[in-house]
């Protein structure tokens, strides 16, 4: 299937939850309120991403790009000891995710234009 084709899915929802979709949003078209749900999901999820990755930035006061390269080089101090080892694979993880998220994020957006 090509990646302009759209596929249908059925989803059964809890009146509960569709009477509070509907209500909390004003809109009765559930594909949107949950799309733009998840968008805001999705960015939320980025912000979120990008506020820990600053952090190890400042920490180590360069980007992961760099530190990776620094790390590949021997050049990062005590890069063996737990916290460090901890950090670089949170760190490389989180800039993953954020990566990944972004490119879901651009084909959201994207879905409805032609």
């Amino acid at each position: 299937m090509a990646d302009n084709e759209q596929t249908t899915k059925s989803l059964l929802i809890d009146k509960y939850i569709y009477e509070a979709l509907v209500s909390s949003t004003g809109e009765s078209n559930l594909e949107k309120v949950i799309g733009d749900l998840l968008l805001e999901a999705l960015e939320s999820k980025v912000e979120r991403y990008a506020r820990e990755i600053l952090k190890f930035e400042q920490k180590y006061g360069m980007s992961f790009s760099e530190f990776d390269k620094n790390w590949v080089a021997g050049k990062i101090e005590e890069k063996h000891s737990y916290e460090v080892e901890s950090d670089f694979i949170d760190w490389e993880m989180l800039e993953m995710e954020k990566k990944e998220l972004i490119v879901t994020l651009a084909k959201l957006r994207g879905r409805g234009r032609k």
